[in-house]
C-alpha cells in the first residue's frame, strides 16, 4: 500500500509538469530520493577493526550514520552507505527481505556498502574469529543488540530514501585525491609490515554522482575513494573517520542534501598521514573540496541505471584435512580458535567449501557509466587492472559491498605474502588462502557484466594510478604553505634567496649510519624512507658525502642545500647534535619546529633550517649549510656528518637521501619570489 500511494503521487507530479520537463531539453529526469539515519550506538559495544581493543567503546568522537540513495520509479535501485567496518551477508539478506515486503526492490537493486571505518561497532558475523572466545557473555549480547538495531536502521534509511523520491537529474564526474598510499612495505620482494610503499600501486580516482531536483537544489551526492578508514588508529571512540568527515563537509556545502561516501579497492591502501582526528578531517576536507571542483562540469547521465548481478566462486588453495584442524585446535590464540571454527563447520556440513561465493553487482547507465560493486576488502590491483583493460573514463568500482567475506588479494599480493594474503584469512574464518587464479576469475566476470562498449581501451592511461612524488606534492602545497608562513619563515626566505642562487646539492652518498632507517614525513608532508640517528648514545653518527665541490673564485663562502628533519621534541633534552665537516665538529644544533640559524664559534660555518612540514613534535624541511671556502677542496666531495652529543633520548635527526635537490629548491624559491612580488603589490 505504501508503495502504490507513492507511485500515484509521483505520476500526478510528472503529469502536472510537462512544460518543465520539455524546458530541460535533452536532459533525462529520473526519480531520486535520499535519506540519512543516525546509527551511533546507544549502549557500550566492542569496536571492529583492531583485535587489541577488547574493551567496549569509551566515547563518541563523531556520530555515525547510514545514508541511503534510491533511484528509479518502479523497482528502484537502492544504495545504503553505512559508517561501519563491515556489514556481513546475513545482515544484507535480512535488509533485502524486509524491503521486499514493503517495495519491489529486485535482486541486484539493493547494495549495502560499508565505509570500513575502524571506529564503529563490530557486527555479529563480521570477521568471526577476531572475537571468538574473547568476549564476555554480556559483551556478546550487546554486540547482538547493536547488530539488530543497525539492521532496523538500514531498512529505515532505505525506506525513507524511497519515500523521498522526486524528479531529478543525475550527472557524474571524476577527479583525483592523493592521500591514499600503498601500505604494504616490502623487503626483497616480500611483505615486511604496514607503512608506506611509495612506489606501490594506488587508485586516486574520485568519482562523484550528483542528483539535482527541479528547483536546482542538490538532493544527493555520492562519492567513492580507495583507502582504508584508519586515520584515527586504535583510539576506542566512535567515528566515521575520513569518510564520515567527507560526508559531513559535503553536506555542509549543500544544505539539505545527503552525501554518501563509499570505498573503492583500498584493501592495501592506507591514509597518509594518519594519527588523529584533525588529520581525518583534513582528508575529509580534501574529498569535499574536490567534489566542489568537479560538480560544475558534471556530465548528465541520459539513461536510467540497470542492475545485473552474478555470484561467482573464487577458488581457495588447498584446504587442510580434518586431522590438520584437530592438531591446530590444540594451539592457542587466533590460530587455535580458527581451527575450532573449522571443526564446527566440518561437523555441521561434512566438508569445507573449496571456494568463496562472491556476488558481483553492476549498475549500468547504458554505455555512459558502469558502477561495479565488489564484496570484501579488495586489493587495489583489481582497480588498476580493470581501469587499464576497460575504459576507465566510464568505470566506477566499489569494494566492501553486500558482504565482507575476507580480503580479496591479487596475484601480486599472493606472491608477496603477508597480512592480506594469509593471516587475515584466519580472522575472517576462511579455511585457506586463495588460489593464484582468483584474480583472473574475478576480473573476467566483471568484464562480462559491464556493457560491451566499455571494452574499448583507446583512452589514455588513467592519471590516478600512481602516487605523486614528494616533489609533485610539494609543488602543489608550497603556495598555500607560503601564504600561511609567519614572519620568521618569510625573514629566513629572504635571507636564503641569494644563497639558493649559488647553492649545490649537499648529498650524494650515504657513508655510515649508527642509527637506523625508517619512514617519516619529509619536507612535503609525504611519508618517505631514509636514514636517521637518535640521541640514544653519545657518539652515534650519520655520515654522508656531498657531490664534488664546485668552488667559485668570486665567493668566499660555499653553500650546500640538503633535505632532512628533526623531531620528538617532547623527549628529554640532551646536549643535542654536532654537525661535522670531515672529523671536525663545527657547530651544535637540536630539535626545533621553527626556522632556525646556528653558527660556529669562529663564524666560518652557518646552518640555516627552514621547516616546510611541521607537526606537534617534529619538523622537516630545507637545510642550508654555508661554509668558508677555505675549509673545502675544489673538485673533491665533502664529508658531512651529524653526531649525537647526548644519550637516553629518542630525539632524532633524519636525512632525505635525494641527490638532485636543486629542482625541489627551485620550486620553493620561485614561489618565494612570487610571494615577494605579491607582497610588493599589496604594499603599493
Amino acid at each position: 500500500m505504501r508503495s502504490s500511494i507513492r507511485d500515484c503521487l509521483m505520476l500526478l507530479l510528472w503529469c502536472a509538469c510537462p512544460a518543465t520537463v520539455a524546458a530541460q531539453g535533452p536532459d533525462v529526469w529520473s526519480s531520486v530520493g535520499a535519506a540519512k539515519v543516525d546509527v551511533t550506538p546507544t549502549h557500550p559495544v566492542v569496536l571492529a577493526g583492531y583485535g587489541h581493543r577488547k574493551a567496549e567503546h569509551e566515547g563518541v568522537g563523531a556520530r555515525i550514520w547510514a545514508r541511503a540513495l534510491a533511484i528509479g520509479e518502479q523497482s528502484p535501485l537502492v544504495l545504503v552507505a553505512v559508517d561501519n567496518c563491515g556489514v556481513p551477508a546475513p545482515v544484507v539478506k535480512e535488509v533485502a527481505g524486509r524491503l521486499k515486503e514493503e517495495v519491489d526492490v529486485a535482486r541486484g537493486s539493493l547494495v549495502v556498502c560499508s565505509t570500513h571505518t575502524h571506529s564503529a561497532p563490530s557486527l555479529i558475523g563480521y570477521a568471526p574469529v577476531l572475537w571468538q572466545g574473547r568476549l564476555t557473555r554480556e559483551q556478546q549480547q550487546r554486540a547482538e543488540r547493536y547488530t539488530e538495531r543497525l539492521t532496523d536502521r538500514l531498512v529505515d534509511a532505505a525506506l525513507k530514501a524511497i519515500e523521498a523520491r522526486q524528479p531529478a537529474k543525475l550527472a557524474w564526474n571524476q577527479g583525483v585525491v592523493t592521500f591514499g598510499g600503498n601500505r604494504r612495505v616490502l623487503k626483497r620482494g616480500s611483505w615486511a609490515g604496514f607503512g608506506l610503499q611509495p612506489d606501490g600501486p594506488v587508485d586516486h580516482s574520485l568519482p562523484v554522482l550528483v542528483a539535482s531536483g527541479r528547483d536546482g537544489k542538490t538532493i544527493a551526492i555520492w562519492t567513492n575513494y580507495a583507502c582504508h578508514c584508519t586515520t584515527l588508529g586504535g583510539r576506542n571512540r566512535i567515528s566515521g573517520d575520513w569518510a564520515g568527515f567527507a560526508s559531513q563537509f559535503i553536506e555542509e556545502n549543500h544544505p539539505g542534501a545527503v552525501a554518501l561516501t563509499t570505498i573503492g579497492c583500498g584493501a592495501d591502501i592506507g591514509p597518509q598521514p594518519s594519527g588523529n582526528a584533525e588529520i581525518a578531517r583534513r582528508h575529509g576536507r580534501s574529498i569535499a573540496d574536490e567534489v566542489e571542483r568537479l560538480l560544475p562540469d558534471a556530465k548528465p547521465l541520459m539513461t536510467p541505471p540497470q542492475p545485473t548481478t552474478r555470484t561467482v566462486q573464487l577458488p581457495l588453495a588447498h584446504v587442510p584435512s580434518r586431522e590438520k584442524w584437530e592438531q591446530r585446535a590444540n594451539g592457542s590464540g587466533f590460530a587455535g580458535e580458527h581451527a575450532k571454527l573449522m571443526l564446527k563447520r566440518l561437523d555441521r556440513h561434512g566438508e569445507l567449501s573449496p571456494h568463496v561465493d562472491y556476488p558481483i553487482t553492476v549498475w549500468a547507465f547504458d554505455d555512459e557509466l558502469a558502477i561495479v560493486f565488489l564484496p570484501g576488502e579488495v586489493c587495489v590491483d583489481y582497480a588498476v587492472r580493470l581501469k587499464t583493460e576497460l575504459d576507465w573514463s566510464r568505470l566506477w568500482i566499489n569494494g566492501w559491498s553486500n558482504d565482507v567475506p575476507c580480503y580479496i588479494p591479487s596475484r601480486r599480493v599472493l606472491q608477496e605474502g603477508g597480512y592480506e594474503a594469509d593471516f587475515s584469512m584466519i580472522y575472517y574464518g576462511q579455511p585457506s588462502r586463495f588460489a593464484a587464479e582468483v584474480e583472473e576469475v574475478l576480473v573476467s566476470n566483471v568484464k562480462e557484466l559491464v556493457p560491451k562498449a566499455l571494452s574499448r581501451t583507446d583512452s589514455e592511461r588513467p592519471p590516478f594510478l600512481r602516487r605523486p612524488t614528494s616533489r609533485e606534492v610539494f609543488g602543489r602545497r608550497v603556495g598555500a604553505w607560503l601564504h600561511s608562513a609567519g614572519p620568521e619563515e618569510r625573514r629566513l626566505l629572504r635571507e636564503l634567496l641569494p644563497l639558493a642562487a649559488r647553492s649545490q646539492s649537499g648529498f650524494a652518498e650515504l657513508v655510515a649510519n649508527d642509527g637506523d632507517e625508517g619512514g617519516w614525513y619529509d619536507y612535503s608532508g609525504t611519508k618517505s624512507y631514509g636514514p636517521f640517528v637518535r640521541q640514544l648514545k653519545a657518539g652515534d653518527t650519520l655520515r654522508w658525502f656531498t657531490p664534488p665541490v664546485r668552488l667559485r673564485p668570486d665567493c668566499k663562502r660555499h653553500v650546500f642545500v640538503f633535505l632532512g628533519g628533526v623531531g620528538w621534541q617532547s623527549q628529554p633534552a640532551t646536549d643535542g647534535f654536532a654537525l661535522l665537516i670531515g672529523e671536525r665538529g663545527v657547530l651544535q644544533f637540536d630539535v626545533t619546529r621553527n626556522p632556525q640559524r646556528w653558527q660556529s664559534e669562529d663564524e666560518k660555518v652557518v646552518l640555516h633550517y627552514l621547516p616546510t612540514w611541521v607537526s606537534n613534535e617534529d619538523s622537516s624541511g630545507f637545510f642550508y649549510l654555508v661554509v668558508d671556502s677555505g675549509l673545502l677542496s675544489d673538485g673533491q666531495p665533502c664529508s658531512l656528518a651529524v653526531r649525537s652529543r647526548g644519550s637516553g633520548s629518542k630525539r632524532w635527526f633524519s636525512l632525505v637521501n635525494i641527490a638532485d635537490v636543486e629542482p625541489i629548491e627551485r620550486v620553493l624559491m620561485d614561489a618565494a619570489k612570487e610571494g615577494e612580488a605579491d607582497d610588493g603589490k599589496g604594499d603599493g
